[in-house]
């Protein structure tokens, strides 16, 4: 036997999960939309003027952009093998890297970077950590290039430096870069 009472919490229930479906569905759809779909569907958030200016107007342009994905080796200034990576660079200014070594040492690093005059100019950082996986500190690579090859290579050199939990500088490598551009056969 239903009562009046009854009737009433089942239809304030049914109202609240209707509205609760709708306002989920809002917003599942408005993250998706911001996120990949719109993306995919070319419909991508303008960048900022400023930003965009220096990727787009920059002097390589007629040979290439750095956007895109790279085989990259660094080699030490005394001529030694310092580490491969795969490097993705982003038109946004954004970079991401992931060399050839473990894992537990710090292998992965993020950067910005910048066209300052014919020249790539690039900043990454990331933490590193000793062979137990023991925290040592942060480190950077700074990097100075220059595109070749009508934008499927690129050269330059890098500045390594790896500091402590204090900041204090605890070595330090510099030498050459050479990358190629990885494309889809």
């Amino acid at each position: 036997m239903t009562t009046r009472k009854t009737n009433t919490t089942r239809s304030i229930r049914h109202t609240i999960l209707i509205a609760w479906a709708i306002l989920s569905l809002t917003f599942l759809t408005t993250a998706a939309k911001a996120s990949c779909f719109e993306r995919a569907l070319g419909n991508r958030p303008a960048l900022p003027s400023e930003l965009m200016a220096k990727v787009t107007a920059s002097p390589t342009a007629a040979h290439g952009t750095i956007v895109g994905l790279w085989d990259v080796t660094y080699t030490t200034s005394d001529n030694q093998p310092f580490q491969e990576s795969y490097d993705m660079w982003h038109r946004d200014g954004t970079e991401l890297e992931t060399a050839n070594v473990s894992p537990i040492v710090g292998n992965v690093c993020i950067g910005v970077w910048r066209m300052v005059g014919s020249e790539i100019h690039l900043h990454h950082v990331g933490w590193g950590f000793d062979g137990a996986g023991n925290l040592v500190g942060p480190f950077t690579v700074d990097d100075v290039l220059a595109l070749g090859n009508r934008g499927n290579s690129y050269s330059g050199s890098f500045d390594f430096k790896q500091y402590d939990t204090n900041g204090n500088l605890l070595q330090e490598v510099t030498g050459t870069i050479s990358a190629t551009r990885i494309g889809v056969n």
